[in-house]
């Protein structure tokens, strides 16, 4: 039989099976047989078994599977590398996978030619993800050229900016776009570029949704003009300050974001910005913008000169190194400040306050005041302080001073607020023992100060503080003469205590508790509810409680660090 005529296929397989024996069988007796013949006998051979072998395999339940559904296995798998390992499970799967173009639409440019070359071919007309890091040889990008518009994500990180450049010349209609550039254009010893100040990048990409740009130069930002942008994330680490005026100018150019993120790391400055000037982000709904290195807290005066009227959430954090923490620093927005930023942001009255404050090791500590509406409105404002290699005597303030410093102004902040009257609850949330007299008192006062200045509360928690400052006159003290006046809880329903630090001294605390609960009664604006929480709770105080408050919830409970958890 003449190996090129072999009958086996288009065969039956149990048909194909009994030609290849009878086959096998005249090749092996016939001393004409050729080489050919037996080669060819062999590659049919081999055919045959992968047929059948195939074919048992279609048995196996996890491939009778339905090929629209098993094309989507791989998407929920964590990367390309775990695509090429299922493709080669078995040939039922390869074959699959190999047309779902859009499994093997990302590309790693600095895995060269033969990868790129190849993944373009299987991503056939998907929309493509392009990730080039790094320096990436010309001959590669040229591979993706011809795709430009197919290009969706492109995501060029730490390389030169010719690179950036030579993506931006192609025919791109991006949906997102991240650059990581390196400072002034250079990489791996790559001169500088020199880039024309009127020169606009990705100026085909007018429908670009989402903007990421890491970059130390701010001039560079001016270089984008996407009208069409709904996110913006900006990261900014300038070596000399930052002109705010760059990033005002890239707003003002989007006035479609929803959603925006800064972070500038630099001491900022605003001389060539007009004071009247106010960008409006109409349909912002989340916004927030860290300053970090900026002891001047300009941060709130950024923020002055932008509005999100419609934001839902805005976050605006003024971050220090603990070396450059002091008494006269400003923290927080100053009341001028205060009555500029509230209408930008927020629209409606605040119902809600809460002012948190950890320290999570002696030198980082965190702190975050939120104001909240009753449409579920936030604007929170963020002041932390970094550790830095400072030992304590370079410190300007002592690090169990920089806690109670934040607390102070923080307070103060809370009273300055423009809508306090309608001030809801309020929550105060500080574990750390208080560092010495000037801080126990001036603590008291501001508290004094802002309890003054708020209206009936229908709940007020106070957690892990030193009792004594908000308590001063129920507890001994020498220097409780030199306080104005005492300290009176307006109308409030329901007052909550949380695990008061001071365990060596827990019956003078529930004693305070008592002597609060006894003049708010006598005062005729007793609290309807008083919920205690400490590891020790007198009994007989608890009963005594119940002649002045309408319901008592006093109850030992250990405080727990959430750090131990």
């Amino acid at each position: 039989m003449n190996a090129h005529t072999y009958p086996g296929r288009g065969l039956s397989l149990s048909q194909l099976i009994f030609a290849l024996n009878e086959e096998l069988k005249r090749v092996a007796y016939s001393p004409l047989s050729t080489l050919e013949e037996v080669s060819q006998l062999d590659q049919d051979a081999s055919h045959a078994l992968a047929t059948i072998r195939e074919w048992r395999n279609s048995f196996i339940p996890v491939n009778r599977i339905p090929i629209d559904v098993l094309s989507l296995i791989p998407t929920h798998l964590p990367c390309q590398k775990v695509h090429f390992r299922v493709a080669s499970v078995c040939r039922h799967w390869r074959r699959v996978f190999l047309k779902h173009g859009a499994l093997w639409s990302q590309l790693f440019l600095r895995k060269g030619e033969e990868y790129v070359s190849t993944l373009l071919e299987r991503a056939k007309g998907s929309a493509l993800d392009i990730i080039a890091h790094r320096d990436i040889p010309s001959s590669t990008i040229a591979l993706v050229s011809p795709r430009a518009q197919q290009i969706r994500n492109l995501d060029l990180g730490y390389g030169p900016w010719q690179d950036i450049i030579t993506f931006s010349e192609f025919d791109l209609s991006l949906r997102t776009l991240k650059i990581f550039s390196p400072l002034l254009g250079r990489s791996h010893g790559q001169p500088d570029v020199v880039i024309p100040p009127s020169s606009t990048f990705f100026r085909s990409s007018v429908g670009l949704e989402s903007f990421v740009f890491h970059s130390r130069k701010p001039s560079l930002l001016g270089h984008f003009v996407f009208p069409n942008l709904t996110t913006f994330e900006l990261s900014s680490e300038p070596l000399v300050e930052y002109s705010v005026s760059y990033l005002l100018d890239f707003l003002k150019a989007s006035p479609m974001l929803q959603t925006v993120d800064v972070k500038i790391s630099a001491p900022v400055t605003l001389w060539n910005v007009p004071e009247e000037m106010v960008v409006v982000l109409p349909n912002a709904e989340t916004f927030s913008l860290r300053v970090t290195n900026d002891p001047a807290a300009q941060v709130y005066n950024i923020a002055a000169h932008i509005s999100c009227p419609h934001a839902r959430s805005t976050l605006l954090t003024h971050q220090i190194f603990e070396d450059h923490m002091s008494n006269g620093l400003v923290l927080f927005p100053t009341p001028v400040s205060w009555d500029t930023i509230v209408p930008r942001y927020m629209a409606s009255s605040i119902e809600e306050v809460t002012l948190e404050i950890k320290r999570y090791s002696m030198d980082d500590l965190e702190s975050l005041l939120t104001f909240q509406s009753p449409d579920a409105t936030i604007c929170r404002l963020g002041f932390n302080v970094i550790e830095t290699d400072a030992t304590a005597d370079e410190l300007t303030m002592p690090r169990a001073e920089m806690g109670w410093e934040v607390l102070c102004q923080a307070l103060t902040t809370i009273r300055d607020h423009p809508l306090l009257s309608h001030v809801k609850r309020l929550r105060i949330e500080f574990k750390a023992a208080v560092p010495n007299t000037y801080y126990e008192m001036r603590t008291a006062q501001t508290v004094r100060k802002l309890f003054s200045s708020l209206g009936p509360l229908d709940g007020l928690t106070i957690s892990g503080c030193d009792l004594c400052v908000f308590l001063p006159h129920f507890f001994d003290g020498p220097w409780l003469n030199d306080l104005e006046k005492p300290i009176v809880f307006l109308h409030t329903k329901e007052l909550t205590i949380l695990h008061p630090p001071m365990e060596d001294n827990e019956v003078e605390c529930a004693s305070a508790v008592m002597g609060l609960a006894k003049l708010q009664h006598a005062l005729a604006i007793p609290f309807e509810r008083l919920t205690v929480r400490m590891g020790w709770f007198p009994v007989q105080i608890e009963e005594e409680l119940k002649r002045w408050v309408g319901t008592v919830d006093c109850r030992e409970e250990e405080y727990v660090e959430e750090d131990d958890m």
